[in-house]
């Protein structure tokens, strides 16, 4: 079992390297909440706790039901939001990888057009800052690809 986290900014390209590289994942996301009925997206803050839960709820009996590859395709900024799934996966034997999409926060703004830009931008620069900051057992699984 391998379990992947995917960190980025939104329209880094997280989801599309999901399709692109593993379709045939299971892939878990707090985006899954927002998907409506006719497959659009709308994001509601007021319900951003409520995915997260879900998120990892969706995570775990994956690796209860032994999945070969689990993607975690959330933005895992800091090392607390990541710590439960490395935590989670390693305790269920996975092996985990974490991969940081390094994408021009620019770039990014251009792909979606839901997230406010100034947002984009300031989880940019965060991402960064905790990077540097990741708790050793994180930088050993840590690897960045370019969006």
């Amino acid at each position: 079992m391998h379990v992947i986290l995917l960190r980025g900014i939104s329209g880094s390209g997280k989801s599309t390297w999901i399709k692109n590289n593993h379709p045939q994942a299971t892939v878990v996301s707090a985006d899954h909440l927002f998907i409506q009925e006719d497959g659009s997206y709308k994001f509601d803050q007021t319900r951003l706790g409520e995915a997260h839960q879900k998120c990892f709820k969706a995570f775990i009996e994956a690796v209860q039901k032994g999945s070969e590859l689990i993607i975690v395709d959330n933005t895992n900024i800091t090392a607390w939001e990541m710590s439960p799934y490395v935590i989670g996966g390693r305790a269920f034997g996975a092996t985990v990888e974490i991969m940081t999409f390094d994408c021009d926060p620019e770039v990014a703004i251009s792909r979606k057009d839901w997230v406010p830009a100034e947002k984009v931008r300031q989880i940019a620069k965060t991402l960064v800052v905790e990077e540097k900051n990741l708790p050793r057992f994180m930088q050993e699984i840590h690897k960045k690809i370019a969006c």
